[in-house]
Order: C-alpha cells, then structure tokens, then sequence
C-alpha cells in the first residue's frame, strides 16, 4: 500500500517536472519553434492537403454510404477463417485499410459499443486493423515525395500484406478464450446520399485539421531537435518515433524508402495516442501494441523492400529521392540496438499472447 501511494506521488512529481522543463524549452528556443511551426503549416498546405483531404473525404463517404459494408460481406467467411473474428469484422478490416490510422480503431469501438462483438475479439483486431491507408501512402509518399504512383502503390500493399500477416499472427499466438462470439451482422449507420456527401466533408475536414495539428505541433518541436542535434541520422530516429507525417517528409530526402514502410507501419506516438483515444472502452495493453506496431513497421519495410526488387529499377527508385544508399544504420551501434529492440518487441509480444 506504502509503495503504491509512494510510486503515485513520484509519477505526479516527475510529470510536473517533466511539463515544467517542456515550457521552458518552448521559451528558450521560442525562435526556432516558432521557424518550425511555420514549416510545418507550409508543409500542410502545400502537401498533405492537397493528398490527403481529397481521399478522407471519399473514404468517409464509403463509411457513412454503407458501401464498405455490401463489399466487405462477401469476405465474411474469410475474416472467421484467417482472423478467427466474427462475421461483423469483414468490412471493419477493409475500412482500416482504406480510410488511415484511426478509422480502424473507430469501427473497432463501435462495434463494442453496439454489443456486436466480444471484449476478447475487439482487443485482437485492435491490435492488427492499423494502416496508414492509400491517400498516404500513394497520394503523398509515392506522388507527392517520390514522385512515383509504383512506389506508391507498394508501399500500400506491402502494408495491407502486414496487416494480414499481424492477423493471422495475432490469431494463432492470442490464447485468451474469447467468450462470447456474436455472429450477427454489423449493422453500420446509414444516412441518405445527399446527407453522406455534406457528413464525408465535415469527417474529413475534421480529420484534415487534426492531422495537421498534431504535424504542426511536432513541427514546431522538431525546429527546436534541430538547433542542438546535428547529427541526422538521431534526428530522424527521434521523429520517427514521435510523428509519421514529419518523419516521411525528412527522412524522403537522403533515406532508403524501406524506411519510410517502417515508418508508416509503426505510426509514430501520435498516431497511437489517436488510435488509444478511438478505442475508447476497448482497453489494449500500450506496451503490447507498441511492440506490435514495430514488427509491423518492420514486416512492412521487408515486404517494400522485396517488392522494390520485383517491381521497380532500385537504382532509379533511389535516385529519384535522392537516396544514397540502403546501408541506412547498416553495421553502426545503432542498428544493434534496432535489431535487440525488435527482437525484444517480438518477444515480449509472443509471451504476452501465450499467457492470455
């Protein structure tokens, strides 16, 4: 009880502590915070929106038209099969690979919500139905960045492949008895096509402006990491271990694609902490998915890099980006801990799996 009450005071101490050195940061280096935070609302407008905002849009009105729900019915059966989830997550997993990061999780809670699947059932699709989604991937990664819709395109299969993968993973490996599997149809709300159309808008607006906000935001902070690391290759670990729109956008320059797929795959703290809030009552262990969302990064990057050598002339791939070489980390102390890191991630995963 002493311990408990001890360990809570010092958590409320150093997250004061932690806010208190935050604020005088942002002071100290209000310059080049300030130089951040324009960059990144340039780089909003003169590119994520453009890419993004259009194909929100539609993915929305597939959601709110109820069409994801008529195509996801014929892989019903599939879904039982592959994922060992009930028929109502079909059009759930389909949803999670067209409309980006959140939707996923957002399909996932509703279905809670509604009573339409198990507690159990919920928390292993949370797990896998992660994806950054096409007008990410293609839209700003492969025309936008790399001026290239093949890249593109294989970055976005490659993650949808790893998506699979995950599942079926996350099927064989989840060992907790389910309970109650529902077997009745999700049932989605469904508006009328004018009321969908003006509904998609004001889903992806708002979409738009939080994605923005959080690129913004992390911007501004990444303008302060730039005054006092100069070392690159940190600079882009840092990011993309907090925001995936910055991260893609730096490390595109000088930067092996397949490290782009890693980053897109894991997603960056602030795309989980977006996902965490639209899980709402579906309660995930955040060090699980944590560790999930980089084997994923990591199976997704492999799979790019097979499908760079299958599809693509890798030299002018890289050219194009002006991408040195694919020897990123490659025999540093840094790739070890990458790789001790990853295969602790793995591990930790499988075990968690087997005592559930």
């Amino acid at each position: 009880m002493f311990f408990n009450v001890a360990a809570s005071k010092a958590a409320v101490i150093v997250k004061a502590l932690a806010i208190t050195l935050l604020c005088a940061t942002v002071l100290l280096y209000s310059a080049e915070c300030a130089d951040g935070a324009v960059d990144g609302l340039t780089f909003c407008l003169n590119v994520l929106v453009p890419s993004l905002f259009p194909f929100m849009a539609i993915a929305s009105f597939i959601v709110n038209s109820s069409i994801a729900q008529t195509i996801g019915k014929p892989f019903s059966k599939i879904t039982r099969a592959v994922f060992g989830l009930n028929d109502s997550f079909a059009p759930v997993i389909l949803l999670s690979m067209i409309g980006g990061y959140p939707v996923g999780a957002q399909a996932v809670a509703s279905l809670y919500k509604n009573n339409l699947a198990s507690r159990a059932e919920c928390e292993k699709a949370a797990l896998f139905a992660v994806c950054a989604g096409p007008g990410f991937l293609v839209n700003f990664v492969g025309i936008s960045l790399y001026n290239s819709k093949t890249i593109g395109l294989i970055l976005l299969f490659s993650q949808m492949l790893s998506v699979i993968l995950i599942g079926i993973l996350i099927r064989f490996a989840y060992r907790r008895k389910s309970g109650n599997t529902f077997d009745r149809a999700v049932k989605f709300k469904t508006m009328p096509l004018s009321n969908a159309i003006v509904q998609s808008a004001f889903d992806s607006s708002k979409g738009m402006l939080m994605i923005c906000s959080f690129v913004v935001l992390f911007s501004a902070f990444t303008g302060i990491i730039n005054s006092f690391l100069s070392d690159s290759d940190t600079k882009d670990f840092i990011l993309i271990f907090l925001e995936v729109c910055s991260a893609v956008n730096e490390v595109s320059a000088d930067k092996p694609i397949e490290l782009i797929a890693f980053a897109a795959g894991f997603g960056g703290l602030c795309v989980h902490f977006q996902i965490y809030s639209a899980l709402g009552k579906v309660k995930v262990s955040k060090l699980l998915f944590f560790c999930t969302r980089i084997i994923q990064g990591t199976v997704t990057a492999l799979l790019t890099h097979f499908g760079l050598i299958m599809f693509t002339d890798k030299q002018q791939v890289f050219s194009t980006a002006a991408v040195q070489s694919a020897d990123f980390f490659g025999g540093t102390v840094i790739s070890g801990v990458v790789l001790l890191g990853i295969s602790i991630c793995f591990l930790y995963t499988i075990k968690n799996f087997k005592q559930n």
